[in-house]
């Protein structure tokens, strides 16, 4: 009998790490790079007016996906100043700029980095094809309907007042005003008070008295 787990199951003579198929993740990145090679080369052959090569692989392919709007913004300020640590290959290794996961590059600047992001390679690592869906003159009505409903239950929210925004801001003005008034109020009692503190030592240096400071010397 195995000896017994911290769970009462018997011990695996393998330890408790995850076992990973190192030769199958290397046979999917050498066919992904192989079928992209395939690909760049029969558009060349396309534009030449040749033939396309046939694919060595005779697995059907996956169907790919139309393109489609984002639904998450790009941020590229997200990122700035900072460093991350990424798995790259040797050539996008120790590179400074924009990484790519899917891709595994490193573009140097955020121009280069939404072309790669929106250019057919990028997308065909993404199993898509560089074409969007033909909208019916069905799909457009139903298209605006859906705007005019959004743009009618906005407009029915009871939620603005215009009257209501009208007194506010006159209230936020009177306030303001109100606060200049004794901003001033106060520079001109402080220059009174300074004013008033200099007229002794000026009448005393009119008549020839000394000041009436400290007797220190």
């Amino acid at each position: 009998m195995g000896q017994m787990n911290a769970y009462g199951g018997e011990k695996s003579s393998e330890g408790f790490r995850r076992q990973w198929d190192t030769a199958a993740y290397v046979q999917k990145a050498r066919d992904r790079e192989q079928q992209l090679k395939l690909d760049e080369e029969n558009e060349e052959r396309r534009h030449k007016g040749l033939k396309p090569r046939p694919a060595k692989n005779t697995a059907p392919k996956e169907p790919r996906e139309l393109l489609e709007a984002r639904k998450d913004a790009v941020r590229l300020d997200k990122m700035v100043g900072k460093s991350q640590i990424v798995q790259a290959s040797s050539a996008a290794a120790g590179q400074p700029g924009f990484y790519c996961k899917e891709c595994d590059i490193t573009v140097k600047d955020s121009l280069s980095y939404l072309d790669h992001i929106n250019g057919k390679k990028h997308q065909r690592i993404l199993n898509r094809i560089m074409k969007v869906q033909v909208e019916t003159v069905d799909d457009v009505i139903a298209k605006l309907a859906s705007l005019r409903a959004i743009k009618r239950r906005q407009m029915d929210k009871p939620d603005y007042d215009f009257y209501e925004q009208v007194k506010l801001q006159q209230q936020l003005d009177a306030e303001k005003k109100l606060k200049r008034k004794e901003a001033k109020k106060k520079q001109r009692e402080a220059k009174k008070s300074v004013v008033a503190s200099d007229q002794p030592d000026e009448m005393a240096a009119m008549l020839g008295f000394s000041s009436f400071g400290s007797s220190k010397k």
